[in-house]
């Protein structure tokens, strides 16, 4: 059958990019700091030596949590780093909807080692079926300078000692982790720190507007180590402690006797990749280099000051570096450290609008003064 130029044209532009040996893209959404440059050039090396075909990884950064969901409904990103809460968000709904899809753990053999108590965490799950894996955990923590501060703070009350008025720097974006800090300096129990109607007064309000007029200044998405150059204590996931300890500046995260609230952050395969089972695949396959004890120890814990989530890493630590991640003490977690969890629509809005009210009367206050 004699084919014309115009049909055949239409027929190679039908064939998959792949034919020609064109590069694919897998598009991720992630925190910054979290793909360390020679880590993802020896993946795509990696995948273009396995498979023969190219794959580079598109990085971009969000600043807010709030930030993965139009991305991932309008099909515009493939792999998402999202902490535990959002999962099943009742503004979201990521499993329900069917926004993920379900992982095959034949291509990420390393989730084996995750941490069991991480490793079944309930919302990784959804009918027998596992959505995400886990990748880093941490807290927002009360870090110190200790130059400048000699002795580790006990409380989360230092942040309202007169001493450090305008010496120190908090999450700018951070209205739940903040209502949880204030709350702890007062006293709170753990179960009520996130429940607007228990907040919902004139001795919280007061207390959490003086956080934020005493405060130096405020960071956003992740702190940096400009953000916390010359402070003396700070709110931090912790990921500029390191850079700033290279800085000459040494800081270390204090353990507050109240606990620190903490997150456990997680990659997760979005509805783009349907249909796409090579990008899937590889998708997956990056997963799994994240749960390396390389990158765990190198980068997560030594580049970024984070909690490796895998169990098999002893034989790699200091002893120093096993003291800061309390590595041995099975009831430190439970004991020491307040997983967010789930919100409801009003706590979230409440919390929310306490924050903001807050800030509107600090930044008054300050014009004044």
């Amino acid at each position: 059958m004699k084919v014309s130029t115009y049909s055949a044209l239409i027929l190679l532009l039908m064939l998959p990019s792949t034919v020609f040996g064109d590069e694919q893209v897998l598009r991720l959404l992630i925190w910054e700091g979290h793909a360390p440059k020679q880590h993802v050039e020896n993946f795509e090396n990696r995948t273009a030596a396995q498979y023969g075909r190219t794959v580079k990884l598109q990085i971009s950064y969000v600043v807010g949590p709030d930030d993965f969901y139009d991305s991932v409904r309008d099909k515009s990103v493939d792999v998402v780093m999202m902490t535990h809460h959002h999962f099943k968000d009742e503004r979201y709904n990521y499993i329900r909807n069917k926004l993920l899809l379900p992982l095959d753990l034949h291509n990420i053999p390393r989730f084996e080692q995750v941490i069991p108590a991480l490793q079944n965490a309930e919302h990784l799950y959804s009918d027998g079926q596992v959505y995400a894996s886990p990748v880093s955990q941490g807290p927002y923590g009360l870090a110190y300078n200790t130059a400048l501060l000699a002795e580790e703070p006990e409380s989360w009350e230092v942040l309202w000692d007169p001493r450090f008025e305008g010496k120190y720097v908090i999450g700018a974006n951070e209205y739940i982790y903040n209502a949880h800090i204030t709350a702890l300096a007062l006293g709170y129990p753990k179960e009520s720190i996130s429940s607007y109607s228990a907040l919902n007064n004139s001795q919280f309000r007061k207390k959490l507007k003086q956080l934020i007029v005493n405060a130096h200044s405020f960071w956003v998405g992740v702190d940096k180590a400009d953000d916390l150059a010359g402070m003396t204590l700070a709110t931090s996931w912790g990921d500029s402690l390191a850079p700033l300890r290279k800085r000459g500046e040494p800081w270390a995260m204090a353990e507050p006797a109240e606990g620190m609230p903490c997150w456990i952050d997680n990659y997760a395969i979005t509805w783009a990749l349907a249909g796409k089972p090579f990008l899937k695949k590889v998708a997956e396959e990056y997963i799994d280099t994240l749960l390396t004890v390389d990158y765990q120890v190198d980068h997560i814990l030594r580049n970024m000051s984070l909690t490796p989530i895998i169990t098999d890493i002893g034989d790699r630590l200091t002893a120093q570096e096993k003291k800061s991640i309390n590595l041995g003490k099975p009831d430190f977690f439970k004991h020491n450290r307040i997983l967010q969890h789930t919100y409801t629509k009003r706590d979230r809005n409440g919390l929310k609008l306490l924050w903001e009210e807050a800030m509107k009367e600090a930044v008054m206050q300050r014009k004044k003064q």
